[in-house]
């Protein structure tokens, strides 16, 4: 990090100053929704000005694209498939791994499942469609069950508890973690899912 001294205040670079404030965003947005935060505050959770925020981003809306983006990319499901042949357990697997990453990443995470406070902002859904898409071809590997029009729906609705759940616990605490598991894990091998016909 390049800083330098003067009158008391730390200077940083350019790069540092920016990620400053996208931490400082992510902090509040997933404490509030998007509509409930000022720009004097996250400039101000950021130890810089609205000037400066400005400077980097441009909006508040535009910071809070980059916030959303961000998580977009973590953390996604796990890449590598459970090597359990049997379905219920593959499925355990994936939402252990998945919601060790999300406590790890909870301001991010909670920034991003609080994006439907923008209302129907076209940018935020299509961050929040390829997120979704790359969850519906996971699971669908995970329950090893065919990426059919049906199949891909009932993974979106799924998706919506998943959410629900995740925030009962992280932002409510009104569930633990293993609730989220059970509840996540059977909630999804209770979809009834369309399998080939091998008749």
């Amino acid at each position: 990090m390049t800083t330098s001294r003067s009158a008391g205040r730390t200077r940083l670079s350019s790069s540092d100053r920016r990620e400053q404030i996208l931490e400082a965003a992510q902090r509040l947005f997933a404490e509030r929704a998007y509509e409930d935060v000022s720009t004097a505050e996250l400039a101000a959770a950021a130890g810089t000005t609205r000037t400066n925020l400005h400077h980097h981003f441009g909006t508040k809306r535009a910071l809070y694209l980059e916030v959303v983006r961000r998580f977009a990319r973590l953390p996604a499901p796990p890449t590598d498939l459970p090597r359990a042949s049997d379905v219920p357990t593959a499925v355990a697997e994936t939402f252990d791994k998945w919601l060790d990453l999300v406590e790890h990443n909870r301001e991010t995470y909670l920034s991003m499942i609080g994006a439907s406070s923008m209302g129907r902002d076209p940018e935020v859904e299509e961050v929040l469609r390829a997120g979704m898409r790359v969850w519906e071809e996971r699971l669908l590997a995970v329950l090893q069950a065919p990426s059919t029009d049906l199949n891909r729906a009932q993974i979106r609705a799924f998706q919506a508890l998943l959410s629900t759940a995740t925030d009962e616990w992280l932002r409510k605490g009104k569930l633990k973690r293993a609730n989220v598991h059970d509840l996540l894990t059977r909630g999804l091998l209770a979809l009834p899912v369309e399998r080939p016909d091998l008749s």
